[in-house]
């Protein structure tokens, strides 16, 4: 067999094409293709040689380390696919005028609290999101690093048009990490480190080092001679700041913010609906193996932006499920005799369980009087739809999910 034929074998094709495989678990499915165990030294060598060849080199000098990134075809179609069906999601909520808002903000929530949680925040989902709800000043550490992120995610959006720079990233570490470092870390807030850190096995880059990375990895996805779409140059910004690890606490979240304002720069708006840290609380040590093999491989980013991807694709699919769910609530028009307003509100409550609306809030919001917002919200009520709590002297509505579900 010619070297070039070996591009067509069924053992590069299936476990570098269709998906991207670790050596070492190739070497333990080669008699599944009829590969024998003895020839692995030889073929382990060329796999590896023939990934280098066709890859993407991002080279770093300043730290003197050479990594690289295989665009297999596997990667390929879960980036077509991710901003196909992303940038038909957003096109179709961009024109939803009762709940697009509503729905934005609410990933931004989710990612928030998916972020905060998989860094060691004590806190459920339903709490943190209702935390964000309430608007309250945080309390405790945990509190804070929730809020903190919002706030982030809030930052990014309103700041999309700054170049990306290390004084960026510096703000952006100021606002996550504000009130939640302890010690003589609280002293570093927005700023980098000065001394060694090690986060597992892995040991930050010199700390006099950080500023030249950081400009480096500025530079390679922001003007790399080759081609890389959006998303790629997001992961790849979120993977050379924790490798590069420039502050002592807060890397993780700085990162993954980091790859939104990326991709938002990079006109990829659908990455607004998705929370890339959704998938870490249940796949958290999938995603500290694939730093781990980036390391095992030579360098080979490959596995991490894999990872991300798949994280990306589960991500949009969670969206896709929530918007049919918002679409189904209108055919309540017809079948409970609701008014477009009341199914409107429905929608947007659906989003956010902890969200409350008052009779003059609603009042308000439909432009009609408080007798007319007050029949609808107990029309609501009466049908099980909604929820009525007091506070106070107060009345305030909120969704019942559960009833609303078993009536679609």
């Amino acid at each position: 067999m010619s070297e070039f034929e070996f591009l067509n074998t069924e053992l590069w094709l299936k476990y570098t094409q269709e998906r991207y495989v670790p050596l070492e678990d190739i070497k333990y499915r080669l008699d599944k293709i009829g590969e024998s165990k003895r020839s692995w030294p030889q073929l382990k060598e060329k796999i590896q040689t023939y990934r280098k060849m066709g890859s993407i080199p991002l080279f770093f000098k300043s730290i003197d380390k050479k990594f690289w990134f295989y665009p297999s075809d596997s990667i390929l179609k879960k980036i077509q696919y991710i901003e196909t069906t992303g940038s038909n999601l957003f096109a179709i909520i961009s024109t939803q005028r009762v709940f697009k808002n509503e729905f934005i903000s609410n990933a931004s929530v989710e990612e928030a609290v998916t972020s905060a949680i998989y860094e060691g925040a004590n806190s459920t989902r339903s709490k943190a999101k209702a935390l964000i709800a309430s608007g309250e000043s945080p309390k405790n550490k945990d509190e804070w690093m929730l809020i903190n992120n919002y706030n982030a995610m809030k930052w990014i959006k309103d700041n999309a048009a700054l170049p990306i720079s290390t004084g960026l990233i510096l703000k952006i570490h100021e606002i996550v990490s504000n009130n939640t470092l302890l010690g003589d870390d609280a002293n570093f807030c927005g700023k980098f480190r000065n001394d060694t850190v090690y986060v597992g096995k892995h040991e930050g880059i010199p700390h006099k080092k950080i500023n030249e990375a950081l400009d480096e990895a500025i530079e390679l996805t922001t003007n790399h001679p080759r081609f890389l779409h959006g998303l790629i140059k997001g992961i790849l910004l979120h993977y050379f700041t924790a490798y590069i690890h420039p502050f002592f606490d807060g890397n993780g979240r700085t990162a993954r913010t980091l790859f939104y304002f990326k991709s938002i720069k990079n006109d990829l708006k659908f990455v607004e609906l998705l929370s890339v840290s959704a998938d870490l609380k249940s796949h958290g040590k999938r995603y500290v193996k694939s730093f781990d093999l980036v390391k095992e491989h030579d360098l080979d980013i490959t596995y991490f932006i894999d990872f991300c991807l798949d994280s990306l694709v589960t991500a949009v699919g969670k969206v896709e499920r929530k918007l049919e769910f918002l679409m189904k609530i209108s055919v309540l028009e017809n079948r409970e005799n609701l008014t477009r307003n009341q199914t409107s509100l429905l929608q947007r409550l659906s989003l956010n369980k902890h969200k409350v609306i008052s009779i003059e809030e609603y009042s308000s919001d439909i432009g009609k009087s408080r007798e007319i917002a007050r029949r609808e919200l107990k029309n609501l009520l009466g049908k099980g739809l909604l929820d009525e709590i007091k506070q106070g002297k107060k009345f305030f509505y909120r969704i019942n999910k559960s009833n609303l579900k078993a009536k679609l």
